[in-house]
């Protein structure tokens, strides 16, 4: 995102730092954007592009002997530049996603023979999130995306293999301080899952050492060791709904969805590489939800031998992430204001 209109949308009737209000519109504008796709991959509102993997250990699903193998997790979200439009800045959104699941069948899920089911699920976003100052210490966001998961057995289908998302939410400026903000808002999608509108509630910290996010559905709590190195505790939750075809000798007929929900949490170090933009972050906890369901044509869980949720499991997770450079505060505040 070009943010060298900061001070533009951020122009508050009295003083305040210029770094502090830059620094407060790259956090919140990174926020949004992750609102609006959905999805809440990057380790803190810091990273603005990156690709990360998450491996999960297989665990055993209910009593009946099922297990689901190890797998895979692919995330990419490249930069994009945004737009301003008066004091309105348009923040253009892209994502993708891959996993690779495989369940070895012992039991007698839908019938089908024993041995592997599972595949390559992927997962398409694009959205536009629009960003607005409506007073000296709020700023209201308002953002949609449209997403595409399915693994492409067979043809596209828009009824059945997208879903769409929208959010409104306003951020406070706790005291006038960009770098503690209070977030509130509605999120909405369709088709939903449990209900069609969730509240956002979220609180942001970031006062050297400490970097402090919490909130739904993500939290990270961060100390920095110098320049280059963070460590800490971050975790997140997520939900995901593909279409998959069923066996051939199933006695469902058309399609109908696989459902993932994860509740991760686990120890994290972020490193910086070398003098560059570049960060490296690793993860290692547990998913203590790991849930997989099997959902008819209108998304309601089938199958009694695969209602039972899989144990927890542990789970690893790198990521490349691209942070811009912060302007320092001799070429970012106006001749004759304080030093912040």
């Amino acid at each position: 995102m070009n943010l060298t209109h900061a001070t533009t949308l951020l122009s508050p009737v009295r003083k305040a730092p210029s770094r502090a209000r830059s620094e407060g519109t790259r956090l919140l504008l990174f926020t949004a954007a992750l609102l609006s796709a959905g999805t809440t991959s990057a380790q803190t509102s810091e990273d603005r592009g990156y690709v990360g993997f998450t491996f999960t250990r297989g665990t055993e699903i209910g009593s009946q002997g099922d297990k689901l193998e190890g797998h895979l997790q692919l995330e990419v979200r490249p930069l994009l530049p945004s737009f301003t439009l008066g004091q309105t800045r348009l923040v253009p959104l892209l994502g993708f996603g891959g996993q690779w699941i495989e369940m070895q069948r012992r039991g007698r899920l839908l019938t089908a023979p024993e041995g592997k089911l599972g595949g390559k699920f992927q997962n398409f976003q694009l959205g536009l999130t629009l960003v607005r100052p409506v007073a000296p210490r709020w700023l209201l966001m308002a953002g949609a995306s449209g997403s595409a998961s399915t693994d492409f057995t067979k043809d596209f289908n828009l009824g059945t293999d997208a879903s769409w998302s929208a959010f409104v939410m306003a951020n406070y400026f706790i005291g006038g301080d960009p770098r503690m903000t209070l977030t509130l808002g509605l999120a909405s999608q369709y088709p939903f899952a449990i209900v069609p509108i969730f509240p956002l509630v979220g609180f942001a910290y970031r006062k050297e050492p400490y970097i402090l996010e919490v909130g739904f559905p993500r939290a990270s709590m961060l100390m920095k060791v110098g320049n280059g190195f963070e460590w800490g505790f971050t975790g997140a939750f997520d939900l995901q709904v593909f279409r998959i075809q069923p066996p051939g000798n199933s006695p469902l007929e058309g399609a109908f969805f696989a459902r993932e929900t994860s509740l991760r949490f686990g120890p994290t170090m972020n490193v910086r590489m070398g003098t560059d933009n570049l960060w490296l972050s690793s993860s290692v906890g547990v998913d203590f939800m790991n849930d997989y369901a099997l959902l008819d044509e209108d998304r309601k869980r089938i199958s009694s031998t695969f209602s039972p949720s899989t144990k927890p499991a542990p789970y690893l997770r790198m990521m490349l992430s691209w942070r811009p450079t912060h302007p320092t505060a001799s070429n970012s505040r106006p001749a004759g204001n304080p030093a912040p």
